[in-house]
């Protein structure tokens, strides 16, 4: 989203305040205590960022057409390797060659694939700025 500084520091506040909420009333998780805490040091250290170049009212520009192709390009990849491997892993857990339950692979191929998905994407945004 093509937001100002401002804007985009008070949408990132909602990840950290979401995972407090998680921790404090749904999951008493260390885990989830921590990555609490990491992206609130994420979070300050963004502000502080921004306050020291002074950027507040300045539009923070993310996408243009580039990362945005980069970001479909990446998706569409995600996307064919996902299927492959749900054809596969379903194959393994038929025949009992991988002791996995389908949620578990589910949701592992979700998480897996995000990852995967936002590495291509930044992978290739930077290929190309080092280029120019």
């Amino acid at each position: 989203m093509n937001v100002s500084y401002r804007t985009n520091l008070i949408l990132r506040m909602g990840v950290p305040l979401f995972l407090f909420i998680s921790y404090f009333f749904i999951s008493h998780s260390k885990l989830t205590l921590i990555i609490a805490i990491l992206a609130t040091i994420q979070l300050i250290t963004f502000g502080i960022d921004i306050h020291r170049k002074g950027n507040w009212k300045k539009v923070n520009l993310q996408h243009d057409q580039r990362t945005r192709e980069n970001a479909l390009f990446a998706g569409n990849l995600i996307y064919w390797l996902t299927i492959l491997v749900l054809f596969i892993g379903t194959l393994l857990i038929q025949n009992s060659i991988i002791s996995i339950t389908y949620p578990k692979l589910i949701g592992y191929l979700i998480l897996i694939s995000l990852i995967l998905k936002w590495m291509i994407r930044d992978y290739l945004n930077n290929q190309e700025e080092t280029e120019d």
